[in-house]
């Protein structure tokens, strides 16, 4: 798997479970590809494989063998600067070495360059920028329609040719002729007049159907396009049987076969709608970025598109604009609004050499800010991506719904022939009156809704919760985390703010090392100092960050040593110094008898103790004191009221720990733990039978946050793509914990209710049409109305807010 190459494609002409499926089967089935997930929300197979067995090239035809096609996007830019065809040739073997660019095209003669690409794995920033890069600025580009448009206004042609084709149709029709009287209404021509309007609407209009179910009939398969094919057909060359050579009125029912096809494409175009809202939510975020901006230069401003920024440039951003891309701040103080980014509804107070987000608002003052990420480094563009990735995983849930609404097709063809005979059987002779309940089943019956009522309200769910600043790794931990019954949480940096601060320094022994100065807290800092000086541990550096304030000259040691879980030792003029907890001093035999009630009394205080010893010889302690985040209080409070149990981890004694958790209202602590204890802590959890959910930094609490069922890792400033846990909150806010359970919870419930739904939908109605209770064209409506109602009902999760911010 480390060799492996990973690809999203994009999919087009996929229309339900049964695609998913085909698709599916179709590319796990070539050598070399390790995972394979197809996903009809988003139409995306994100892919796994390895590149020595097989190609992306490979991956792409057994896709169109399948009988669909890899859709990419389309840009046609002027560039200036190409001088002569050689210029040409180099810039397109360098645009098609980009991962991602398909094919490209450079015309020298009108400096034009044509691009095929694939959207999920390169943005137009980037395109621009490496045309940028490579010497040749943009004078002018024409975007294309993206594929979800095109589809769109294909079927809205479709949708009004139904429309027109099927007027007279209905006109001519049973129905028609009830209220209306045409003058040609009951004649032989006005069956013909609907003969050549139903020919249209059946051949033309319902074309993509027959292709659709000719895919599914090579792969050995059946969809909803396979059943809509046979339903209408069955009518309309049943009609036909009854207009040739003479008309028999009765038996002839093209108003039938064009309602049904042109409601079903209704269906189709209002269900593209809602599906491009659904997964355009998490796009808008990109959008936040302004178009252009101030750039200082030789002590010169100008406007810049922002795909032209590159790191180091420095930026100008006035009271009121938007910050463009990343940036830290080299003049200035102001408020940011980052609540379109992180969800934080207040305004967070930036200075010097702070990092503010792209698409941030600077409220106040001005500021000059120097570029540190852009394109798909940037905050929001991991954002975007590592949602998308995510929409790409799927939950247990889905897997199970796939499955089954991939034999669906098969079922209803089964009872449809049920529905025939039975018929048949009750009245003798009459195919007309057998074939319109049939029919009605074939069409009535909604694998679409099945396919759709998971991924479109993951879509959703999270891309509001990315807006919320929550980032779900995939659908499993979103499943998982609603799930979840107890929460850990890490003490140091977790539930407090991970800025210990020295509070005490108490010298015991007599300290004769730095320059011979007298037993004092200074040379007991001194003393530690050194010893801490190439630690990276939090009290290390609060240690070291105190003994700098306090203008304490800080030496080099000669050797260091880094204990795990227990402290550092070092030498410093040929002297062994000793910086660590109790276990670190009573491994050494060195004895704290002469300290331990001072010991117990700091850490009745809840502070954390460090021992100084100098060869063997104990010469004193030092007190920090690390406070609870304000918000870890009220999340504390809250998941306790909800019947979440809560515990503590830390490698701190237990004493210090009973008094923060007492403080926090945690109830139960596991303390004194190394590193490689949490892990085990976690298993001996679920071990239990708990679903266990793992809160912690990302960094030092990897393998622990990898173990659980759930690792949630606080983020870090802009890094979010290189936190560890399934959950990333960007925000240093643990009330965010809180959001996260809830938008895992509400997005599942509507997963649960859309399933529900979808199999009520058919339940209810099959039967309904099998018994003759429903007109095969009213079949066709309901059947059309059952797929957008589940795409509308996802995307009412755009209304939920995090109750706690």
């Amino acid at each position: 798997m480390g060799n492996s190459s990973k690809t999203v494609l994009k999919i087009g002409g996929m229309t339900c479970a049964g695609c998913v499926n085909v698709i599916q089967n179709k590319l796990a089935d070539i050598d070399g590809v390790e995972k394979c997930e197809v996903n009809l929300g988003s139409e995306k197979a994100v892919l796994e494989y390895d590149p020595k067995k097989t190609t992306l090239l490979k991956l792409e035809d057994a896709i169109k063998n399948a009988g669909y096609q890899v859709v990419y996007e389309k840009l046609v830019v002027i560039l200036e600067g190409l001088t002569d065809a050689s210029n040409a040739e180099q810039l397109e073997k360098k645009l098609l070495s980009v991962l991602g660019i398909k094919n490209a095209s450079v015309n020298y003669g009108n400096a034009q360059a044509t691009i095929e690409y694939n959207s999920t794995l390169l943005s137009l920033a980037d395109i621009r920028k490496t045309l940028q890069d490579s010497g040749y600025p943009i004078i002018s580009e024409d975007i294309a329609s993206s594929a979800e448009e095109v589809e769109a206004k294909k079927t809205k042609r479709l949708l009004t040719m139904g429309i027109i084709f099927s007027i007279p149709i209905i006109l001519f029709g049973h129905f028609g002729t009830q209220y209306i009287s045409l003058p040609l209404s009951g004649t032989s021509e006005s069956i013909y007049i609907s003969f050549v309007c139903a020919t249209v609407v059946q051949l033309f209009v319902g074309r993509r159907f027959y292709v659709g179910a000719f895919k599914m009939a090579k792969m050995k398969s059946a969809n909803m396009d396979t059943l809509i094919v046979l339903g209408t057909t069955t009518a309309f060359v049943f009609s036909i049987f009854h207009t040739f050579p003479n008309v028999v009125f009765e038996h002839i029912h093209y108003e039938t076969t064009a309602a049904i096809i042109t409601f079903i494409i209704l269906g189709k175009y209002l269900e593209s709608k809602t599906k491009g809202k659904a997964s355009s939510a998490i796009k808008k975020l990109l959008e936040l970025q302004p178009k252009v901006a101030t750039v200082r230069k030789d002590g010169i401003e100008s406007e810049v598109p922002i795909e032209l920024l590159q790191q180091g440039d420095v930026v100008i951003v006035k009271p009121g604009e938007k910050i463009p891309v990343d940036s830290k701040i080299l003049e200035g103080i102001s408020a940011v609004d980052e609540s379109m980014v992180t969800g934080e509804s207040i305004p967070i107070t930036k200075k010097l050499h702070d990092t503010v987000i792209g698409g941030t608002v600077n409220q106040e003052g001005s500021l000059t800010i120097q570029v540190i990420k852009t394109g798909k480094d940037s905050f929001l563009s991991q954002v975007v991506s590592l949602v998308e990735d995510a929409m790409g995983k799927k939950p247990a849930l889905q897997l199970i719904v796939d499955r089954v609404a991939g034999r669906f097709a098969f079922g209803v063809m089964g009872i449809a022939l049920v529905t025939f005979f039975s018929w048949m059987l009750a009245v003798p002779g009459e195919i007309m009156i057998a074939l319109i309940p049939t029919v009605a089943v074939l069409v009535v019956a909604c694998p679409c809704a099945l396919g759709l009522a998971t991924p479109t309200a993951i879509m959703v769910g999270m891309a509001k919760a990315a807006q919320n600043g929550v980032i779900f790794k995939g659908g499993p931990s979103l499943e998982s985390l609603a799930k979840v019954n107890t929460i850990v949480f890490d003490k140091t940096g977790t539930l407090t703010e991970g800025k210990p601060q020295v509070t005490d320094l108490i010298a015991i022994n007599e300290i004769d090392i730095v320059g011979g100065n007298s037993s004092s807290s200074n040379s007991l800092l001194e003393i530690a100092a050194i010893a801490e000086r190439k630690s990276e541990h939090p009290l290390a550096r609060s240690l070291i960050n105190y003994a700098k304030e306090s203008r304490i000259s800080i030496g080099e040691p000669s050797s260091f040593i880094s204990v795990p879980g227990k402290g550092v030792e070092a030498k410093f003029q040929e002297q062994k110094i000793l910086v660590g907890n109790q276990t670190m001093m009573e491994k050494e035999g060195i004895s704290l008898n002469k300290v331990s009630e001072q010991i117990k009394q700091l850490q009745h205080q809840g502070k954390t103790i460090s021992l100084v010893a100098i060869e063997k010889e104990l010469v004193g302690l030092i007190a920090f004191l690390d406070t609870a985040k304000p918000s870890a209080k009220i999340t504390i409070k809250h998941l306790n009221e909800k019947g979440v149990e809560v515990i503590m981890l830390t490698g701190d004694n237990e004493l210090t720990a009973s008094t923060i958790a007492k403080e926090l209202g945690i109830k139960r602590i596991l303390a004194n733990l190394m590193p490689s204890d949490k892990v085990d802590a976690i298993v001996n959890l679920q071990k239990e039978g708990k679903k266990v959910a793992m809160v912690g930094d990302g960094i030092n609490d990897a393998p622990a946050l990898s173990q659980s069922d759930v690792g949630i890792a606080i983020g870090s400033g802009t890094d979010i793509a290189l936190e560890a846990g399934d959950v990333v909150l960007v925000r240093d806010n643990l009330v965010d914990v809180l959001s996260a359970i809830e938008i895992s919870k509400k997005t599942l419930g509507k997963i649960k209710q859309n399933l529900v739904y979808a199999f009520a939908y058919n339940a209810a109605l099959i039967p309904v049409a099998g018994v003759g209770f429903l007109y095969p064209a009213l079949a066709g409506l309901a059947m059309a109305a059952s797929s957008v109602s589940v795409v509308s009902s996802s995307l009412m999760l755009k209304r939920w807010k995090p109750k706690f911010i």
